[in-house]
């Protein structure tokens, strides 16, 4: 089901960022107020995933530590988005920074059942090879000399 509902997301995603570019290369007699807001959180987000990635080059060994400045990072961005592209006029500040915080949580949520799914499917593969290979115990199997 989660597959499902991140593909639903990345497939929107995508297809609103798609549609928006088009009405403002091609279809530039149209006046579609949403396809600037589109590609405006587009471009948002590029900036939001690159300085993540910068971020997580820094992680601490405190995890609370670094989920504060990973939401107070996605908070600045959209305030300085919300600065230069007039956001606030329509959307109050306070919405921006709850938003990015329910987004970050969320998407840290998935992320870890992502993992914990992945480690489950890793050692299942593990004990499959463990089992073709010799069929007796871990502890057996570590005994044995590797040739």
């Amino acid at each position: 089901m989660k597959r499902i509902i991140t593909k639903l997301f990345t497939t929107t995603g995508i297809s609103i960022v798609v549609l928006s570019t088009i009405v403002r290369v091609f279809l530039t007699g149209y006046d579609l107020f949403f396809t600037h807001a589109v590609l405006q959180t587009f471009g948002a987000n590029i900036v939001i995933h690159t300085g993540l990635e910068l971020i997580r080059k820094l992680e601490s060994k405190y995890m609370a530590l670094d989920v504060f400045l990973d939401i107070a990072y996605v908070s600045t961005v959209l305030i300085v988005f919300g600065v230069v592209f007039d956001w606030f006029g329509i959307t109050p500040i306070w919405v921006l920074i709850l938003m990015a915080a329910t987004i970050y949580i969320v998407a840290f949520f998935l992320n870890m059942a992502r993992v914990k799914e992945d480690a489950a499917e890793i050692n299942k593969l593990l004990n499959k090879r463990n089992k073709q290979q010799g069929g007796g115990s871990e502890s057996e199997q570590a005994k044995q000399p590797i040739s």
